[in-house]
């Protein structure tokens, strides 16, 4: 069985729903396959997304979540233990990753091992105060759940895709072809 580990900033929200969708579509796609997800930082929060966990439940997948369990954050041995790593936000994460793994990050990447996509966290609570005032914005670039969830659930339906093909190659005897 091969392992993809999805990577975000908690492991609470697109990484925990990456792993979800991927299982259940590789399930369905019979794939060899399987997921799991880790975040860049340890966090307090509990559980996972209610923006995931309403996504999940608007499809009917929200009984594909394994047992319960809080974000993770990630160790070395989570990306040893991977055929593939997909980090949710290039911009966001890429740093992180050099910072907290040296050069690690980039012979996977240059292996084909790991691969960056830009989905971009849910926009922060409403700055108070004087920010509100003056008009100040985040600069954390940011997307709508609804506009996330949706680019996590087509990246992953690519993958699968990719994955399923690939696997198709491995599988054919050169014989059996004509």
């Amino acid at each position: 069985m091969n392992k993809v580990l999805f990577i975000c900033t908690g492991n609470w929200y697109r990484s925990r729903l990456s792993e979800v969708l991927f299982n259940y579509y590789a399930m369905m796609c019979k794939l060899d396959w399987r997921a799991d997800s880790r975040g860049m930082t340890e966090t307090q929060i509990r559980g996972i997304s209610p923006d995931a966990m309403q996504y999940l439940e608007k499809k009917g997948l929200h009984t594909y979540l394994d047992e319960p369990r809080d974000p993770e954050a990630i160790k070395v041995s989570d990306l040893e233990e991977a055929d593939l790593v997909l980090v949710l936000c290039r911009d966001e994460h890429e740093g992180m990753m050099r910072e907290r793994f040296g050069q690690i990050p980039k012979i996977l990447e240059s292996q084909g091992k790991l691969r960056f996509w830009n989905v971009f966290d849910v926009p922060v609570e409403a700055p108070s105060g004087l920010k509100s005032l003056f008009g100040v914005k985040s600069a954390r670039q940011s997307q709508p759940s609804k506009s996330s969830c949706e680019h996590i659930d087509l990246a992953i339906k690519l993958l699968i895709h990719e994955l399923s093909e690939n696997q198709m190659k491995v599988t054919l005897d050169p014989s059996e072809v004509e």
